[in-house]
């Protein structure tokens, strides 16, 4: 079997998805944007051939996926690929590319419409059955003003087709609207802004769309205040509400989301679940790995496995709560050293982030494990806490 995976060495943990493919004698062959040199040399070794390419130039792909099947049949590999992968929004487009130049099973350009445009997005939801938050796709600064105007500041303003929180604003009035549209792209989406906790569905699904594995995540805060600055915190929850997970079942069957991983987020409001966008990817950042210490499993053999067509097994009860916290360079109260001494028992992961996850994730994680909630929020205002010690 033959996979081509998009982007192997990024976010780093990923690779992990890389050497689990390999173990499962599956051959892997990548493009991507990094100096094959520069990646370990365990990951090297489980690539067959790789070709470095501008993979946001699409000609350019062509020719380096031209490359690699022309490398696979002098080999002896003839035909194409089982399976284009790159377990990232950025490059989920670029999968429906290769899939449709290629022929090869998977999602299509046509697909990426529903799993990346947010307007989209909410038509779906309230297909299902959903509430969803007020609001709508607007192209100019008149458009955008009229509809904060009707909905009511503070409005949420962000790309209709974003990676993550970023280019995500809260805006406060028609002056700042005034100010800040006219230095943002021509595709964005604004809707009314929502005070209430923000938690996700995830998981991962199988070949058939079946739910294999499933997880819940619980911000301290909403995403918007990590962007502006506040330290964040998560956790991975041990209990999954009935409702949520019966919600996260139906919009998976709902956008078609077959042999990949899942991230759906929701405001808890009024006893219920509105949905606020899905990604068709895991996760971001170190969740997968929350998510494996969460039930001392291997989600990244569980894929692999599951794509080999073999028999899945990871646990599925959880174990333990799993709290990220992520520091951005304040005074805080306690010292590193401080963290572990009073901590470093339940410490599964300190580690720094990558540049580009740190202005949301923080410079350095985090990340604890107990199997109580209340001792995982004490540590996490513990490491948050800044000033002088009361």
């Amino acid at each position: 079997m033959d996979i081509l995976y998009i982007s192997p060495d990024f976010p780093p943990n990923y690779a992990n998805f890389i050497r689990n493919l390999h173990a499962e004698g599956l051959r892997v062959w990548s493009i991507g944007e990094a100096d094959f040199f520069a990646m370990p040399s365990d990951l090297r070794a489980c690539i067959r051939w790789y070709v470095r390419s501008d993979l946001k130039n699409w000609r350019q792909v062509d020719r380096a996926v031209a490359e690699l099947l022309e490398a696979k049949h002098a080999l002896g590999f003839e035909g194409a690929f089982d399976l284009v992968e790159s377990h990232n929004e950025q490059w989920l487009r670029l999968e429906g590319f290769i899939n449709e130049r290629l022929g090869v099973p998977g999602i299509t350009l046509r697909d990426t419409e529903r799993l990346k445009k947010k307007s989209v997005m909410k038509r779906i939801f309230h297909a299902s059955g959903l509430p969803a938050a007020r609001g709508g796709r607007v192209t100019d600064l008149d458009e955008a003003l009229r509809l904060a105007g009707d909905l009511g500041y503070p409005v949420i303003l962000k790309p209709d087709e974003g990676v993550g929180a970023g280019g995500t604003h809260r805006v406060e009035s028609a002056a700042e609207l005034e100010t800040l549209f006219p230095e943002l792209g021509p595709d964005y989406f604004l809707e009314e802004f929502i005070e209430a906790p923000i938690v996700t569905y995830d998981g991962l699904t199988g070949l058939d769309g079946e739910i294999l594995f499933e997880n819940t995540l619980v911000y301290g805060e909403g995403l918007i205040e990590y962007t502006r600055g506040t330290d964040t915190f998560f956790y991975v929850g041990r209990a999954i509400p009935e409702r949520l997970s019966a919600i996260g079942k139906s919009l998976a069957a709902a956008f078609g989301i077959r042999r990949k991983f899942f991230h759906f987020e929701f405001f808890v409001q009024g006893g219920d679940y509105i949905p606020i966008e899905i990604n068709s990817r895991p996760p971001g950042g170190a969740i997968l790995d929350m998510m494996n210490y969460s039930v001392d499993g291997d989600l990244y053999r569980a894929w692999a496995c599951m794509v080999a067509g073999r028999a899945v097994e990871v646990p599925t009860t959880k174990k333990y709560v799993i709290g990220y916290v992520g520091r951005k360079d304040k005074p805080y109260t306690f010292s590193h050293e401080e963290i572990l001494a009073r901590f470093g028992h339940l410490l599964v992961e300190f580690a720094e982030n990558p540049p580009v996850f740190s202005g949301i994730m923080g410079r350095h994680r985090y990340i604890f494990r107990s199997e109580n909630e209340a001792e995982i929020r004490e540590i996490a205002a513990a490491v948050r806490q800044t000033g002088q010690a009361s």
